[in-house]
């Protein structure tokens, strides 16, 4: 008995493995993407510091600007406003949700410690300590259509095919959730949503009570919440007023929350025989948890004193993850068979999992040019490979190999384009406004048939005040993020299932406030 419950133990384990969300490849991409702009400053110019310095967002940018600051400093940044608004379109209906959470997105220290020489050789020695928030993730979305000419219960049956159907069914010491099976297979089971058409010829075909051509109205909800933030420490150098280096450590900390509600309805159709078969429910929650870190090193030159060029290398940032996943189906059901009709209801075991996961290594090159001292341009070119992220060390010892397959066939190495300008009206006003081009990470399709992203589009733009007085300085920043991108409420083989569009405007009130020491 002993051995059998260590037996079923195992079998579990390896199964949670394979079934966990490492293998939910958009992660992958979700988890590598970046918003540097956790203070108005940088958000206002487009995050177009890697040249620049002399901000506490730049330190995730480029660890050398921290060798520009003449001056310690404490920051502190909060939105004032964090609205996402995600419009949803599928099979000729929109409609749009809104997320809106109040987030701290910055908390900074900074020390300069001159030397004693103020114009040549090593000036200064200057470190810092903080965080600042590198990607929010809360978002809302809401799908329906009222006929759909595909039902999700076709999935269900195509994913179950080649599985005996005594294996969906609990038996002593067994249970079907350990025996590496999809779980919606056998939810989708105990609620009779599919049915087995070959019994006695070897069990393992299956199909669902829809007619032909039949109609469904389909719902479903997506909430998500999280954030990805980084906790930093930096030192740098500033070396004769022309060289800046630096070094940051980074520790990210990464929760990650996703609740969907499905939902599919018969049709009762005016003018036949055709009547509601009834309504199933499908709602899933996972929940993953991680702590990771990277290194970051850059450098600053000044070749003029109206010219800075700045280059910083982020290795991948090497994460510990944590993730469990739950999910619970209901039908009620009526006119399908005298066994079918009623209610149903079922639910998962929580799968519990940990893996590691890498992000891409990225490279940054910038330049900035100063005008007479009242104003500034920066430009920030970033080069990413998104096909380079990989899983690994599962709790079983999965490498992922799939998974990680997935990912290089799904993405591929972007330039990310950043531009920002500031403009000083007066000693104690300044003007800046900055865009972000984000490139699309999704590989084309080489066949030239419909490519689900390939009109993946994200893009900011940002206008924002500064005003100082004294040691004191505030900065307020308006930024509006515009996205756009597809995805699928489930597939089947061999059917082109209508994709979904979202289109998500992102607004945000960014207000800093720094204090020179």
């Amino acid at each position: 008995m002993i051995l059998n419950k260590i037996y079923f133990t195992l079998i579990t384990l390896v199964w949670f493995t394979t079934a966990s969300s490492a293998q939910n490849v958009g992660n992958a991409l979700l988890f590598s993407q970046q918003n540097y702009g956790s203070t108005a400053r940088s958000k206002a110019m487009g995050n177009a510091f890697g040249a620049l310095g002399g901000d506490f967002g730049s330190l995730s940018i480029n660890p050398a600007g921290i060798g520009i600051y003449q001056y310690g400093e404490i920051s502190a940044s909060t939105n004032l406003l964090n609205l996402n608004s995600t419009e949803s379109s599928y099979q000729g209906n929109s409609f749009t949700q809104d997320n809106n959470k109040f987030n701290l997105k910055n908390l900074g220290f900074v020390q300069v410690m001159p030397s004693k020489k103020e114009f040549s050789g090593i000036v200064s020695l200057n470190y810092g300590i903080g965080f600042n928030r590198l990607a929010n993730f809360n978002q809302n979305s809401f799908v329906s259509t009222e006929s759909s000419p595909y039902s999700r219960m076709d999935a269900f049956a195509q994913k179950t095919n080649g599985i005996n159907y005594n294996r969906l069914m609990p038996a002593e010491e067994y249970s079907p959730y350990a025996g590496g099976i999809p779980w919606e297979s056998i939810l989708a089971w105990d609620n009779y949503l599919t049915d087995v058409t070959n019994p006695d010829t070897g069990g393992d075909q299956y199909t669902t009570f829809l007619l032909q051509n039949e109609k469904v109205k389909q719902r479903e909800t997506d909430h998500n919440d999280g954030y990805l933030n980084e906790y930093i420490a930096t030192i740098g150098i500033n070396y004769n007023h022309r060289l800046y280096l630096g070094a940051t450590f980074g520790l990210q900390n990464l929760h990650y929350d996703e609740t969907k509600m499905y939902s599919e309805v018969g049709i009762d159709e005016v003018g036949s025989n055709l009547k509601s078969w009834g309504q199933f429910d499908y709602s899933s929650h996972s929940r993953t948890s991680g702590i990771g870190f990277n290194l970051k090193i850059g450098l600053i030159y000044r070749p003029i004193p109206v010219l800075r060029i700045g280059i910083a290398v982020h290795t991948p940032t090497w994460f510990k993850i944590k993730n469990s996943y739950s999910a619970w189906m209901k039908s009620t059901l009526t006119g399908v068979s005298d066994v079918a009709d009623g209610l149903h209801s079922e639910e998962t075991p929580t799968n519990n999992d940990k893996y590691s996961f890498h992000t891409p290594l990225r490279a940054v090159c910038s330049i900035g040019y100063q005008f007479a001292k009242r104003g500034m341009l920066s430009l920030d070119y970033e080069f990413v490979d998104y096909s380079s992220s990989k899983f690994s060390k599962g709790l079983s010892g999965d490498e992922y190999n799939l998974e990680n397959g997935d990912i290089k066939s799904a993405y591929r190495a972007v330039s990310n384009i950043r531009i920002g300008g500031e403009y000083k009206a007066t000693n104690a006003i300044s003007l800046r406004a900055g865009v972000e081009l984000l490139g699309n990470p999704y590989k084309p399709n080489q066949s030239g048939s419909f490519r689900l992203n390939q009109d993946y589009n994200f893009k900011t733009y940002n206008g924002g005040i500064g005003y100082r007085a004294g040691k004191y300085s505030f900065d307020l920043t308006y930024g509006l993020g515009d996205k756009t991108s597809s995805g699928y409420l489930y597939t089947i083989d061999g059917v082109v299932v209508d994709p979904v569009r979202y289109h998500t405007f992102t607004h945000e009130v960014l207000f800093t406030f720094c204090m020179r020491i």
